[in-house]
């Protein structure tokens, strides 16, 4: 279903940060970036015109018709806003990303008790800045916050990259793939069911709902209204969470960052294995 696909593609960030130590559940502490990560919403440029467009006719169409009309909408986009907080194997994550079609990718992903990680996709380079309560939290976990503090001030303001052929980077260098990642299967749920009008933001919407095995339930919210984009993705039971779309199709503008505040990836890994 296209919203498992879409939840697959965040374990990436883990395992981003598992490249330093290990990526456990913990506590966010209070006053780091992470709990000032950004919240799920649909900002009021994603409106979905409610006066032009087609009307999607939920009355006549089936769950599976309308989860192949919302993947065909999104499969059409040029570039779209993903915004979200998710349980992840129970790593609790937020993400804030625009990307596009053309390869260019910006935005931040949060992970619990670590904090922020500014991502540049763009040029088939990928660049990963994290804030300073994620250098403290990687080096901290060796159990010498001097040297978490010593390693955040070292690469305060300074962009990782490194070998296009980077495994960690090429997961995030997939996971900015994100249209692509939401349409690729495009299966839909013999088991899902209709659900009913709803509202997100400004925008109308119909839900469909499937349940899984254990219990879990995906509710999916598609516009009634203009194109029938995915607008809304929750997730009920186990590793919980939403996702919310947006800006479709609105241009974005990625820049790669000065030569001068860029590290190589190697070179990082070398220096915390050392810190």
């Amino acid at each position: 279903m296209l919203s498992k696909r879409l939840a697959a593609t965040v374990v990436v960030c883990c395992a981003l940060a598992a490249g330093a130590s290990g990526c456990g559940p913990a506590k966010a502490p209070a006053g780091s970036a992470e709990a000032a990560a950004p919240s799920v919403s649909v900002s009021a440029s994603a409106s979905v015109s409610a006066s032009k467009g087609p009307h999607l006719d939920t009355d006549k169409l089936t769950a599976a018709e309308i989860e192949k009309q919302a993947q065909a909408a999104m499969a059409s986009l040029s570039s779209v806003k993903v915004s979200g907080n998710l349980m992840v194997e129970g790593q609790k994550m937020t993400l804030d990303l625009a990307t596009d079609t053309k390869g260019n990718c910006q935005g931040t992903i949060g992970v619990a008790g670590m904090g922020l990680i500014e991502i540049i996709h763009t040029g088939g380079s990928s660049y990963l800045k994290p804030d300073a309560a994620f250098w403290k939290a990687i080096v901290g976990q060796k159990g010498d916050a001097k040297a978490g503090a010593a390693a955040a001030e070292l690469f305060k303001g300074r962009y990782l990259t490194g070998a296009k052929d980077d495994p960690e980077l090429a997961e995030l260098s997939d996971m900015c793939d994100m249209i692509k990642s939401m349409t690729e299967n495009d299966d839909t749920d013999d088991g899902a069911i209709k659900g009913a009008a709803a509202t997100v933001g400004e925008v109308r919407t119909f839900t469909v709902i499937s349940t899984d095995d254990d219990g879990s339930r995906t509710t999916a919210h598609v516009a009634t209204e203009g194109k029938p984009y995915l607008v809304k993705v929750t997730h009920e039971g186990t590793d919980p969470g939403e996702m919310s779309f947006s800006d479709f199709d609105k241009p974005i503008t990625v820049q790669a960052p000065p030569a001068d505040n860029v590290i190589d990836y190697s070179q990082f890994r070398a220096k915390i294995a050392t810190a």
